[in-house]
């Protein structure tokens, strides 16, 4: 157990379930990550600034060694049962943090490297899932249409498992992007589109994903280069977007990665 340790206020499970909401989170500056997981990979990566961390005994004493450069008055040990108060999970899980949003640099877009543009995703646990795909198949910047749901969404931050604090997502008109990138190729998801195992990846691009209820909006679809669409041999309707971009990225991949060298 670390020493001195800082007991949780009221005043203090107040301010930090606010931070549930979105409009908060903005006010504030700070998000949520919770979990053993999580908050052990957050304490490996110095780009995230740590503004507290309240958590049980148990996982305080497993990092007392990462958590000694911390102030002392940022850790706060406290119980279960307090957990449970600022949670945003059902069953909370031994440590939450508080972390300041992330000053993310301007971005030179590079020819040969992947891309993956969202319009419009809604759903945290999609956009959750696809940071993960994104890290697995080493593309490390995701672009988010201004109607996605927030990056900072604990629920988001969540389904990451991690990936949060590798992959860089940025905020921005998706349509400007792609005008001042003309020389990019640019995939997009759509019904109407070809074979995905019959189409033809560039070494990088942009990827176009959107909602699945809505698809890619007419503005964005008209800058597409390459229509492309994943085939189906049985009978459901849709796909979900978070699977859609994992299979597209696995064919890209495999064509430009793992391709037969000569």
């Amino acid at each position: 157990m670390l020493n001195n340790q800082v007991l949780i206020s009221k005043a203090q499970i107040k301010s930090i379930r606010l931070l549930h909401d979105k409009k908060h989170r903005l006010e504030q500056g700070l998000f949520i990550v919770e979990g053993e997981k999580m908050v052990a990979e957050l304490l490996k990566d110095a780009s995230f600034k740590i503004d507290s961390i309240f958590s049980t005994e148990d996982f305080l004493t497993k990092q007392s060694k990462a958590l000694k450069d911390l102030a002392s008055d940022s850790i706060h040990q406290i119980s279960e049962k307090e957990l449970g108060q600022i949670s945003t999970l059902q069953t909370p899980n031994k440590v939450l943090a508080l972390v300041q949003f992330p000053k993310r640099a301007d971005i030179k877009i590079q020819a040969k490297k992947k891309y993956i543009l969202l319009d419009n995703i809604k759903d945290p646990g999609n956009l959750g899932t696809i940071l993960r795909t994104a890290d697995w198949f080493g593309i490390d910047t995701i672009f988010c249409s201004p109607e996605c749901v927030e990056s900072t969404n604990p629920k988001v931050v969540q389904a990451t498992m991690g990936s949060f604090f590798r992959v860089k997502i940025y905020s921005c008109s998706l349509e400007a992007l792609i005008k001042q990138n003309p020389s990019l190729t640019v995939y997009g998801a759509v019904l109407e589109g070809e074979n995905l195992y019959e189409s033809t990846f560039e070494t990088g691009g942009f990827l176009v994903i959107g909602s699945e209820s809505h698809g890619i909006s007419e503005g964005l679809k008209a800058l597409l280069t390459h229509q492309i669409k994943i085939p189906n041999i049985g009978m459901a309707e849709s796909l979900n977007a978070s699977i859609a971009t994992a299979i597209i990225c696995s064919e890209w991949t495999r064509q430009i990665d793992f391709r037969k060298k000569d």
